[in-house]
This record gives C-alpha cells, structure tokens and sequence, in this order.
C-alpha cells in the first residue's frame, strides 16, 4: 500500500513537472530574425539561412532595431521597416519630417509598434499589413507596448488596443478629469485603471471592457 502511494505521488509530481515545462516552452519564443547593417544596406537573417536585404537611400540613417521572435524591424530617420518569417519581405512605410525624432518602439513576437506624435502605427504578423490610428493633437503619450498578441497605446484623452488579427485599432476615450493609473498587459490582454474605472483589452475582442470604481 505504502509502495502504491509512493509511485502514484510521482506520477503526479513528474506530471505537473512536465506541464510546467511544456507550458514554460510554449510561451518562450525563440528569436528567429537576426538584423544586420552593411554597406548601406539592412539586411534579415531568418533561420540563419535566408538573407533578405533592403536598400538605404543615401545619408538614410538607422535609428533603432530590433528582433523578437517571428518578427524584425528598424526604424531610420525617414521610414519605419518590419519583416516576418513569413512575409518574405520587408514592409517598409514613410514617415513624415520630425516623426522619427521623438518616436516610441515596442516589439513582441507578433507586433511591431511605432508610435510618433501624430500617429499609431502597428504591424501584425499575423495580418501582414500595418494598421495606423492618428492622434489627437494635444493629448500627451502616457504608454505604448505590445504584447505577444496586443498592442496598446494610451495618451491622457484615449486608449488604442490592437488585437494580432484586428483591421483596426479599437478605442475608448477617457473623462477630461480621468487620469491614467497601473498598465498591466500580457500575452494577450491589456489591463488598466484610470481614477474612474478598471478598462481592459483582449487580442480576440472588438471593444473595450469597463468596470466603473466610482
């Protein structure tokens, strides 16, 4: 009998043992995209086997890059540049004079964010297609993130969550007095609190989710 439980006990131990671990694989992604610069010229590597260059123009200079899971982007003082394992190709889009001085950048495995003072710009790998929002002239960035399968973008008059399948960023506007409180977001779901409600935002969804506080 004691023999019996003994070997259940283990069978139980290793069973959750092998959960964790499977659960642990499934959500760590492996960089598959490496970015190089040479000659003026970007180049991906995917798999470590195939090189898929883009041209700079000339006195084009590189900003940022960035690799994360499926996806690779850069952004240079002129346009914004992303590729996926999938795509083949590299997805470039231009931006106007004085974006890319103060842009924001967020990359997760699946979404690529840019966010400059006029616009939201995201990129899905999913879709294969950038999605833009323009933003309110006075409104002040408070944050912009992706997780692996949502984007959000939040600045003192409106919150922007993008789902990895979503033809368009959803919005919810916020109260003249609403102020913006914890930002919490995940693989799939964006959480925050502002002084008047708890709002969240998942990656499947077609709209906000409110809870009021007051």
């Amino acid at each position: 009998m004691l023999r019996y439980r003994i070997t259940l006990i283990t069978l139980i131990l290793f069973t959750i043992l092998g959960y964790t671990i499977s659960s642990s694989a499934e959500d760590d992604i492996e960089d598959l995209i490496d970015i190089a610069e040479s000659k003026g010229k970007v180049i991906a590597v995917i798999n470590g086997e195939k090189s898929i260059p883009v041209n700079l123009r000339q006195n084009e200079k590189v900003i940022w890059s960035e690799s994360s899971g499926n996806l690779g982007a850069f952004l240079t003082d002129s346009r914004f540049f992303v590729i996926s394992t999938t795509s083949g190709a590299w997805h470039g889009l231009r931006l106007n004079l004085d974006e890319p001085e103060k842009a924001i950048t967020s990359l997760s495995p699946f979404m690529a964010l840019l966010v400059t003072s006029d616009r939201a710009i995201c990129y899905s790998a999913k879709t294969d297609k950038f999605v833009e929002a323009r933003l309110p002239l006075f409104d002040e960035l408070v944050t912009a993130e992706t997780g692996r399968y949502v984007a959000v973008v939040i600045t003192t008059g409106r919150a922007l969550g993008l789902g990895v399948k979503s033809p368009s960023f959803i919005e919810v506007r916020l109260g003249v007095k609403e102020t913006v409180g914890d930002v919490k977001i995940t693989l799939n779901k964006v959480t925050f609190r502002t002084s008047d409600r708890l709002l969240s935002f998942v990656a499947n969804g077609y709209k906000w989710k409110e809870l009021r506080l007051k």
